[in-house]
């Protein structure tokens, strides 16, 4: 019998999401970018344009996560900026744990859902899928399938790149094109797949 990965299969017991499982909606849009994006500091009119917040709301949770010592909130001169706190003793956990439920993978796998009918693999490579990324970086994406235009994959992903905050740099082959690039031992394609990568759709040795 196959196997069903244990999101779909949360998915399928509980009808909801393991972020909406473990978040408020008020929580997700929030820790998605306090804990998402731990080295980065945010004034609170930064964290209420991003996270769509009302002021009562967002300050409640801010409020609360600053009692528990998972973020630091320092005063620069009339402001506030609001910042992951790195000496938590859960910090490495939650920061995880946002990633993996509400970070660059699940919300680049749902944005890629449009070009299924031509996408046969992608994977996140580089900085992010080594975990030595900053809030900076861009998010390579590479991607393989029929018929995919460059200006298309970008209109999908932006989306995406205002959600996450970050540009996305994608990489678009065929089958065939994967192929050949593959069988050059010092191509692009081969230094990729002998690094660490993040399965969107697929996984990056399976057209192998």
């Amino acid at each position: 019998m196959e196997s069903v990965p244990i999101n779909s299969l949360f998915m399928l017991i509980f009808g909801m999401s393991i972020s909406s499982a473990l978040f408020t909606d008020s929580q997700s849009r929030l820790y998605v970018w306090l804990f998402g994006q731990p080295d980065r500091a945010y004034h609170l009119n930064e964290l209420r344009r991003l996270t769509g917040l009302g002021s009562a709301s967002l300050q409640r949770e801010l409020n609360r996560l600053a009692t528990a010592g998972l973020v630091d909130a320092q005063a620069v001169g009339n402001l506030r900026r609001f910042q992951a706190n790195p000496q938590s003793s859960v910090y490495a956990e939650l920061v995880a744990l946002t990633r993996k439920t509400l970070g660059t993978v699940p919300v680049l796998r749902d944005a890629l859902q449009p070009l299924l009918p031509k996408l046969q693999s992608a994977w996140v490579y580089g900085s992010v899928a080594k975990q030595t990324d900053t809030a900076s970086s861009d998010i390579d994406v590479m991607l393989v399938g029929n018929d995919l235009l460059l200006s298309q994959v970008l209109a999908t992903l932006e989306p995406a790149e205002a959600q996450l905050g970050r540009k996305i740099n994608p990489s678009c082959y065929s089958p065939k094109e994967f192929e050949r690039r593959r069988a050059e031992p010092d191509s692009f394609v081969n230094r990729v797949l002998s690094q660490p990568t993040l399965p969107l759709i697929g996984g990056a040795h399976e057209l192998a």
